[in-house]
């Protein structure tokens, strides 16, 4: 994988209890609990940081006033997502699924020491543990799930959570398959779900700065936009053998084809590259970038494009992903966009080029040309973002967002639609390398214009008994 090389310009600094669901088709799933947390955000939303003294013991908030949460993964992501949610106050995880006996363990043994500590033993009793993702989402007790399971589980999983009547923090890309995203995003409304996509790059200030100057026209008419995010990797076939003791190897395939085990398939890095599970980091690594271009640039998600180019596959071994890439993708009204792998030629990170200047972002800082970009004032008459909770850590500044989200009802900084559209342009941009040409994607009639071959590519098939619900 390449390694991201700083390049010219200039940096700024910064800092960097539910009901149970209702039919479908109703907007009254758990909506006695959730009215309570809205109620209850009246008081915390003036300030948003409310002072320790004033939230009783040890800083806390009292237990009917915390967001309980579920966590469904705790590998990766979702120990990352533990550790991202401890300087909250509002919170307490009560539930653990992994198919993965070993960590769910190590996860509660965590979660207990972090809570018995915080809470005293007075309010917290324990949080359990369980083998299939189901039986946290059933609880009634859970106002909240962290879905942090593997990407072809996405769309299975997040669909049981949200028709239970639970608010959801979901793991990018949304969905492993365009068609099942659609479907997410149509449940997301019907069932009133706050969701939060795990993009959470919109909750760091220079991001954020950064395609407020695109979209407020401080570049001028953005013409151009380069996209570059890490490569793919590959690693040879590895033997057959027993799953450890333990580990629920059918289950963690899920709706996948089932394939022998081997000590590789199921890890980080390895599974994102295997096409079965993930489309690799063309979808799973760039969805960052590319929902940065969209959040700056809105004909991305809304216009029709088309996108070609060519890329690199593995010659031999377990993986089947896009070593490198090279696209482009172009808008009717003369926007295009160059998206390819670190360095091959874009530089990591998202730019923004127009008549009048550019900006550049990564996560490493922010950079322009002219210089003096990096000081504009925005207007109160110019577009003004989505303003997520401020922390140092862009993680939980963006896990706040979603707790104030599921207190308010409101959009979070990455609502579903986003997260939706971002995944899309990753799976689009697989599909037409894959098809070795162009290919034209419509997102208001969520098609491939006139190509049965490409629209075929859409979905897949779910291996029974696993179908997504709702």
């Amino acid at each position: 994988m390449n390694a991201y090389q700083p390049g010219d310009g200039c940096r700024s600094t910064f800092c960097a209890d539910h009901q149970p669901p209702a039919a479908a088709g109703s907007a009254g799933a758990g909506t006695s609990r959730r009215r309570f947390l809205a109620t209850a955000a009246t008081a915390l939303a003036a300030p948003w940081i409310v002072p320790a003294s004033a939230l009783g013991r040890g800083g806390q908030l009292p237990p009917s006033e915390r967001i309980t949460i579920g966590m469904l993964g705790v590998g990766n992501r979702g120990s990352h997502s533990l550790r991202a949610m401890e300087p909250l106050p509002d919170h307490q995880v009560v539930a653990i699924a992994d198919p993965r006996r070993q960590r769910a363990e190590l996860a509660q043994q965590q979660v207990n020491a972090f809570y018995a500590q915080r809470l005293g033993a007075e309010q917290f009793h324990g949080c359990d543990i369980y083998n299939d993702f189901r039986d946290v989402v059933a609880r009634d007790d859970i106002d909240a799930i962290w879905g942090c399971v593997p990407d072809h589980w996405h769309g299975v999983a997040y669909s049981h959570v949200i028709t239970a009547g639970k608010d959801l923090y979901g793991e990018k890309p949304l969905t492993r398959w365009i068609d099942q995203g659609r479907r997410i995003c149509d449940l997301v409304r019907q069932y009133n779900c706050v969701f939060q996509t795990g993009t959470q790059q919109r909750s760091s200030p220079h991001f954020r700065q950064a395609c407020e100057l695109a979209i407020a026209g401080y570049l001028g008419r953005v013409h151009t936009i380069r996209v570059g995010a890490p490569g793919g990797t590959s690693y040879p076939a590895e033997p057959p053998c027993a799953p450890p003791p333990g580990f629920d190897y059918d289950l963690w395939t899920g709706p996948a084809p089932f394939l022998p085990f081997d000590t590789k398939r199921c890890e980080w890095l390895a599974m994102y590259m295997i096409s079965h599970y993930c489309a690799g980091f063309i979808t799973n690594w760039g969805v960052h970038y590319l929902d940065i271009a969209g959040w700056g640039c809105p004909e991305v998600f809304d216009k029709k494009f088309e996108a070609e180019g060519s890329g690199e596959l593995p010659a031999d071994g377990m993986t089947d992903t896009w070593m490198s890439w090279h696209l482009e993708l172009r808008w009717e009204s003369g926007l295009k966009m160059d998206y390819s792998d670190d360095d091959n030629p874009n530089r990591h990170g998202c730019r923004f080029e127009g008549d009048e200047g550019w900006v550049h972002v990564n996560r490493d800082g922010i950079w322009a040309e002219p210089e003096s970009l990096l000081t504009v004032q925005l207007k109160p008459q110019d577009t003004h973002l989505h303003v997520s909770p401020l922390h140092g850590d862009p993680y939980t500044a963006h896990t706040a967002d979603f707790f104030r989200s599921i207190r308010t009802r409101q959009n979070p900084v990455s609502p579903v639609e986003s997260g939706h559209a971002a995944s899309t342009l990753g799976n689009v941009s697989d599909i037409a390398l894959r098809l070795g040409r162009k290919v034209t994607w419509d997102p208001q009639q969520q098609t491939f214009v006139d190509d049965d071959l490409a629209n075929a590519m859409r979905d897949r098939a779910l291996r029974s008994p696993w179908n997504m619900i709702g």
